[in-house]
């Protein structure tokens, strides 16, 4: 899978242009501010249909613009597919192979893409939310269909909750003592109960595979001086194990939790267990990274996550999927930097790095193209430093 051709005009700071990538590496090259990380930005765009610093469409137009457009040629096991990305204030357009679509496909089957910035510290640094966000797009990436799940999973999550609030606003339940209707809760909670058995289920099944990968990944880059560890936080306080062997059980200890939370859901006007609010623990012998690691290794930790995404869902879809590194080698030490380059170069795929000084860049000239970004202009320059 690569990239064959990029094209964007009216796109954040850039001006328009098209490109023709190379298949392995390719190295955007300029100070800060100049559209490094906009570039990247329309890579993912044309990926996953949204930017992954969860920009509206409207923000991403060229201010004075009226719309923008970012454009790919994409090729997939030899075959050739385009994709457009259309940009207003109302919204976005997606036109596959020529064809507008009106609803996203559940499988983003033409590209994949894992990318890894200065933001993504956040996995590490910031609460359960950006780890949760990691773990269903590692999952969407190998089981397509699980963003059906997860989406059935959230519409009855809503439903329950709106429910659980009209309940407290009518002044029924703990308020007013009156007792709750509990068929009526209990008809919702099924529903949420199947489909967050489902999403759990593929979290869990996730981390199975991908936790070895990730610890042997972590260990390279650390020179195996630390042994790191990923352990999911269920807040229905479920067995993970208990989950695949008697499923059953497990779905009537969720069901009797719900219950006996029902007053206290009213009360506070949401549900408060299930995987919307599971977290993953990140530890570094045995020490959890949020609050005791240092600055080298929470970027050692989250960029082995990304590297090790990379692998794992190349060995779900049977090809690399598009790796993009947002200036990486500025948060890494000399020697860290030289062992995720020894990484990249015995990994394969489409790889796009973006650095103030391609001198940190070292994966050797085969297969390498050389870009320059200034004030958004973008220019081929020469391979060699």
């Amino acid at each position: 899978m690569y990239l064959k051709a990029l094209a964007a005009s009216g796109y954040r700071n850039l001006a328009t242009f098209r490109i023709e990538p190379a298949q392995r590496f390719n190295i955007f090259e300029g100070l800060n501010g100049q559209g490094k990380t906009n570039l990247l930005e329309s890579i993912y765009l044309l990926s996953a249909f949204k930017s992954p610093r969860d920009a509206r469409a409207a923000e991403m137009i060229t201010l004075g613009e009226a719309s923008a457009s970012v454009y790919g040629e994409i090729v997939r096991r030899d075959i050739s597919r385009t994709v457009e990305v259309q940009l207003s204030a109302k919204g976005k357009k997606v036109i596959l192979d020529g064809k507008a679509i009106t609803a996203l496909p559940s499988s983003f089957s033409h590209l994949n893409a894992v990318v890894f910035g200065p933001d993504d510290l956040g996995l590490t640094k910031g609460g359960p939310q950006p780890r949760r966000t990691f773990m269903d797009r590692a999952v969407f990436a190998s089981t397509p269909d699980y963003l059906l799940d997860l989406k059935a999973y959230r519409q009855s999550l809503d439903a329950r909750n709106k429910l659980v609030r009209d309940m407290r606003e009518r002044g029924r339940g703990w308020r007013s003592g009156a007792p709750v209707d509990a068929d009526m809760v209990a008809a919702f909670e099924e529903s949420l109960i199947t489909y967050g058995l489902r999403v759990l289920s593929a979290r869990l099944r996730f981390l199975r595979a991908f936790t070895p990968c990730f610890q042997a990944v972590f260990s390279r880059v650390t020179d195996g001086e630390l042994r790191a560890e990923l352990s999911p936080v269920l807040s229905a306080h479920l067995d993970p194990q208990a989950l695949e062997d008697d499923p059953e059980t497990q779905r009537e200890a969720w069901r009797q939790l719900l219950a006996r939370g029902r007053d206290a859901d009213i009360r506070l006007g949401y549900t408060r267990v299930g995987p919307h609010a599971d977290d993953l623990l990140c530890t570094i012998d045995d020490r959890p990274v949020r609050t005791f690691a240092s600055q080298g290794q929470h970027r050692a930790f989250v960029l082995a996550l990304k590297l090790a995404e990379l692998e794992i869902t190349r060995q779900a879809i049977g090809i690399y999927p598009i790796f993009l590194l947002d200036d990486v080698s500025s948060e890494l030490d000399e020697r860290r930097n030289a062992h995720l380059m020894a990484t990249l170069m015995d990994s394969g795929g489409q790889v796009f790095i973006t650095t103030t000084d391609r001198r940190w860049i070292r994966v050797g000239d085969e297969g390498l193209q050389v870009y320059r970004v200034h004030e958004g202009e973008i220019s081929a320059a020469d391979v060699a430093v």
